[in-house]
């Protein structure tokens, strides 16, 4: 059994309240911060370059709304998947 498989497990013995603080004390570990850290800037990096190579649009008041519709619908679609996914 890996570490993860073991971690995963601990967690998931625990109760409640008790995850909580798990939670709260991995996101506030130094090791999240800087998963988190390279994370954003290897997103920046990759916007960067698209907008260099002019991979991007532009929007305005008559389909800014549109673009807000799609991005809600593929939200709640995204989150429907993650509720009807089984857990291990």
């Amino acid at each position: 059994m890996s570490t993860l498989d073991q971690v995963k497990a601990a967690a998931a013995a625990l109760n409640s309240d008790e995850q909580v603080e798990f939670f709260r004390w991995w996101t506030q570990s130094d090791t999240f911060r800087a998963r988190q850290l390279a994370a954003l800037k290897r997103d920046l990096a990759i916007g960067i370059e698209q907008l260099e190579h002019g991979r991007y649009r532009t929007y305005d008041d008559a389909n800014v709304m549109r673009l807000a519709e799609e991005v809600g619908k593929a939200g709640r679609k995204r989150q429907k998947g993650r509720r009807e996914r089984p857990t291990a």
